[in-house]
């Protein structure tokens, strides 16, 4: 008896015909790929109803889980032997992303951990599962060792009140954690859509820097407003960040009215700057001529009504208006923040896995969203395990995605840049044109009416 598409692994249950030991064993099962019978699987399934007494159909349950976890191996192409501690937790992660509820997610972590602990046990891998007791199991040399899956011994009292102990993997959730997924985050395609619609608005390119400041640095709409002149670093201490590569710390009141820092890329900090003076500055001009006793506040985000700075309603009109005209449904300027989520926790994913420490009684899941959750300004980490999910399941698709994140980003803020200074050449229509050529490589033909305009200068000179 057969079950499912043979590329997706079959479970083949023998007959009465099979015999073990002097006996019939039927409905025991078998895992066939479309290159043959899987032999460790296989004999480890026989294993349990043979010689442990497990019923056939409880090892049929065993099977269906054991058999789209090597499916999940075998299409990213990681032989089962070479799987450990990380890959488990990916895999972890990708049940969760399919919404397996956390009950499910522990009782298949549970089976493939005693499928290894009995590959560890049988001597087909050899000290790669932590199932030993250091000072008695162990050679000398071993004791350090740091197994690439770990265990955790429980305990627990028999019938007979006799003390027993076990093993278990310490990956397994805990409570009933949130299941639902990541509401949809706009993409790099849909992002440049927004700020082209932005830039063409009146006061498009502060509403873009707005934008950019809720990706690139995570702040809420009220923490965006609160960012003022007197944060910005001065032009020293910019170079000097451009030269090191590093993030401006910005320290503002965050939710919960706690002070905490926003970590902004040199980059943002840039068009920051020029924003303040040039955009800002002439609305500022504009409020001391024609408002009575108007004093420039050190905030940066100003309406060109009032010169004081926004409210946040007027931020969320400014994006829905946006996110509308752009074509990006269900999706507000707090979606922006979800990106820069995406991009913390894959940053310290990263780190974790290049430390080599991690052992046994690492907790780094807990780690990576606690950190996470103070650097985005929240006050539980648990509304952050989504991106989590997310994260570690792009990571099994590609190793590049942190650095793509990064060169997009950057590139981004580049681009957005370079099209506020051709807006601003665009109110002198020499230098409009040729701002357009050097835009579009035509740099012989702008070299050509630079030099026609310098002679005309020359002549009015």
């Amino acid at each position: 008896m057969t079950y499912q598409d043979p590329a997706l692994g079959l479970i083949v249950l023998t007959n009465a015909s099979c015999h073990f030991k002097g006996r019939s064993w039927p409905d025991v099962p078998t895992l066939v790929w479309l290159d043959g019978i899987d032999d460790n699987a296989s004999d480890w399934l026989r294993t349990l109803i043979v010689e442990r007494g497990v019923l056939a159909s409880s090892a049929f349950e065993y099977a269906k889980i054991i058999r789209p976890f090597l499916r999940f191996c075998r299409k990213r192409r990681r032989i089962w032997e070479s799987v450990d501690d990380e890959f488990l937790t990916f895999w972890r992660e990708h049940l969760r992303g399919k919404r397996v509820n956390v009950d499910r997610v522990n009782t298949s972590l549970k089976t493939v951990f005693a499928f290894y602990q009995w590959a560890e046990e049988s001597k087909r891998l050899r000290y790669r599962v932590g199932i030993y007791v250091p000072d008695e199991l162990l050679p000398t040399t071993l004791q350090n060792i740091v197994f690439p899956i770990t265990a955790k011994r429980v305990f627990s009292k028999g019938p007979s009140g006799r003390l027993n102990s076990s093993w278990t993997t310490p990956l397994t959730l805990s409570g009933a954690l949130d299941t639902s997924p990541v509401r949809h985050t706009p993409t790099e395609e849909e992002i440049r859509g927004l700020h082209e619609v932005a830039v063409e608005r009146i006061h498009g390119e502060r509403d873009s820097l707005i934008f950019s400041w809720a990706e690139e640095a995570g702040p809420r709409r009220a923490e965006i407003l609160r960012v003022g002149k007197s944060h910005m670093p001065t032009s020293d201490q910019l170079a000097e960040l451009i030269r090191k590569d590093e993030s401006w710390s910005v320290i503002v009141k965050r939710k919960g009215g706690k002070d905490k820092p926003l970590y902004v890329p040199p980059d943002l900090i840039i068009r920051t700057l020029d924003f303040i003076t040039l955009e800002r500055q002439d609305i500022v001009d504009k409020c001391l001529a024609d408002i009575v006793g108007y004093r420039e506040p050190d905030e940066i985000f100003l309406s060109s009504t009032t010169g004081k700075v926004l409210n946040r309603d007027s931020v969320t009109s400014i994006g829905r208006r946006a996110f509308q005209e752009a074509g990006i449904p269900r999706a507000s300027i707090h979606r922006l923040r979800a990106r820069f989520a995406v991009r913390v926790i894959e940053t310290l994913v990263d780190a974790v896995f290049t430390d080599q420490t991690i052992g046994s009684t690492s907790v780094w899941v807990e780690t990576i969203l606690t950190k996470a959750a103070e650097m985005m300004g929240h006050a539980s980490p648990s509304s952050l395990r989504p991106y989590l999910t997310y994260v570690l399941n792009r990571r099994i698709q590609t190793a590049d995605a942190t650095t793509a994140e990064k060169l997009s980003a950057r590139l981004r803020q580049l681009r957005l840049h370079e099209g506020t200074m051709v807006r601003r050449l665009g109110e002198q229509q020499h230098l409009h044109a040729i701002a357009i050529d050097i835009q579009a490589g035509r740099n012989s033909e702008a070299a050509s009416a630079l030099r026609k305009l310098a002679d005309q200068l020359s002549d009015k000179s």
